[in-house]
């Protein structure tokens, strides 16, 4: 019978991940430490995540998508830049206050690798799960 992949697991793993990325950084981080904090063993966190390099790939999207919709709604408004600016300082103190480590996090793993986030521009699913437009 074939395995599937349980979605809640997957959750906990991501949750998991994102803690110890937050706080350690790509680098920083160890497999065994996000399995033992997502509370399953090492091998399960490989059937589901080949690599560290795709867990970081999938929780940094999945960061940066929570962020990249919300300033591009402002910046590309009709809206005066006034209005932008004040509209941008709220939500992102909105954000900050709900995702504290999140900003610091995209940042530092921009500053770590910038031929991350170029790789990802070129993907179509990329930019369209955040909502931007290919220029």
């Amino acid at each position: 019978m074939p395995k599937t992949k349980d979605i809640n697991t997957e959750y906990h793993i991501l949750e998991a991940a994102k803690k110890v990325f937050q706080s350690k950084g790509m680098d920083g981080a160890r497999m065994q430490e996000i399995a033992d904090e997502a509370k399953i063993n090492k091998a399960m966190l490989h059937y589901y995540y080949r690599s560290k390099q795709l867990l970081f790939e999938a929780v940094f999207i999945n960061a940066f998508e929570l962020l990249a919709p919300q300033l591009n709604a402002i910046l590309n408004d009709d809206s005066s830049i006034e209005k932008k600016v004040r509209n941008f300082t709220s939500n992102y103190i909105s954000f900050i206050i709900k995702h504290p480590y999140l900003p610091s996090f995209i940042i530092q793993e921009l500053n770590r690798n910038p031929e991350f986030i170029l790789k990802l521009k070129d993907q179509k699913a990329f930019l369209v799960s955040i909502n931007l437009k290919e220029k």
